[in-house]
């Protein structure tokens, strides 16, 4: 992000995260993450968005070897 706006308090500052979710039955049972969103949150008043991200084969494979 080059410019940032909190859209409740004007606040210029913030801080970014990557979460990561499962998508159902068969991921929850392998424990495999098949869902990943990016937090954005405002460091001023903690107004936070999610983005989902896509999530990629490799990214798949490897949640699930180190799980």
């Amino acid at each position: 992000m080059t410019s940032f706006t909190c859209q409740k308090c004007n606040g210029t500052e913030y801080s970014r995260r990557e979460m990561r979710a499962e998508g159902g039955i068969l991921s929850a049972a392998f424990d495999i993450s098949t869902n990943r969103f990016t937090a954005v949150s405002c460091e001023t008043c903690g107004y936070t968005e999610l983005y989902r991200a896509n999530a990629g084969t490799g990214s798949k494979i490897f949640d699930f070897l180190v799980s």
